[in-house]
């Protein structure tokens, strides 16, 4: 009974390898905690007053990603306060924001940490990450949290909409902006999976809590790139998607799930039966007594 006991455990440990090795997050820095330089106060603390890196303020990275767009990051207090900085960054506040007077409930995403708010109709470009070491075939899930408000500013008014368009694949995109930099990129690879969150409505000054979103792809080569465009309405009213705690995952094929099921359930049998009382598997003795 022992080396049975064994050897299922043994049969269930290779199963749930198997299982961490597809949960592994395939990323670097999805959550965007690693940056380098930024703005520093005094102290020589970083300031994110909503502040942008990429093509704009190239000295300014974050570990794994590449910016193409107006997309910037923020730390979990909110603050749009750039005193102290040794030079003017680039930032921006979001309505509900500290100093904005307005309290929609606008928050820190869920995970904590920094997080990243993309302009949906300006200088709109998308955030992207390649990844290597993919199995052709294979199915991946990307899982983030996302959330969409508004830029803050006197001529920022009105409804607005905005959403996630996600592309796993090569990529490649197009834009389009009129003199102002008002307008929107596209993504135009003809071997990549595109897949969209769908858009939420934001009231004027408004913000639409964070929610979670998991999608599936194929992988077509065992190098991809996974971009993330934010797309918002109309031109010229900030509209402004919000992400954090971006993960892409193996997802465990049919048959690991199915081998784990039967390892449990065959445990749990032999379980059971060690823990039946010697009276009851032998009827004969509780005759004798």
């Amino acid at each position: 009974m022992r080396n049975k006991l064994v050897a299922l455990l043994a049969v269930l440990a290779a199963c749930l390898s198997a299982v961490q090795a597809h949960a592994a997050n395939l990323l670097v820095n999805g959550g965007f905690e690693t940056t380098s330089f930024f703005y520093l106060d005094g102290g020589g603390n970083p300031i994110y007053p909503g502040t942008s890196w990429g093509p704009y303020f190239p000295d300014q990275t974050v570990q794994g990603w590449d910016n193409a767009g107006y997309n910037f990051i923020f730390t979990p207090d909110l603050s749009a306060s750039a005193s102290g900085s040794p030079t003017t960054p680039a930032y921006l506040q979001l309505w509900g924001m500290p100093g904005t007077g307005v309290n929609n409930g606008i928050t820190a995403s869920p995970v904590g940490g920094n997080f990243v708010a993309a302009d949906g109709a300006f200088l709109n470009a998308p955030l992207s990450q390649t990844v290597t070491g993919l199995n052709v075939g294979q199915q991946y899930a990307v899982s983030f949290w996302w959330a969409a408000g508004q830029q803050y500013g006197i001529n920022f008014n009105g409804t607005t909409a905005s959403g996630w368009n996600i592309c796993f694949g090569t990529c490649a995109y197009t834009t389009s902006y009129d003199a102002n930099g008002d307008g929107y990129a596209t993504f135009t690879g003809v071997d990549s999976q595109i897949v969209g969150t769908g858009m939420v409505a934001v009231p004027e000054h408004g913000f639409v809590p964070w929610r979670y979103e998991y999608l599936t792809f194929t992988a077509t080569s065992s190098t991809q790139t996974l971009s993330l465009l934010a797309y918002g309405t109309p031109l010229g009213q900030p509209p402004f998607a919000l992400i954090d705690g971006i993960g892409l995952h193996a997802v465990p094929e049919p048959t690991t799930w199915a081998m784990m099921l039967v390892g449990f359930g065959l445990i749990g049998g032999v379980m059971r039966g060690r823990r039946q009382s010697p009276l009851r598997q032998n009827p004969a003795n509780a005759q004798m007594i």
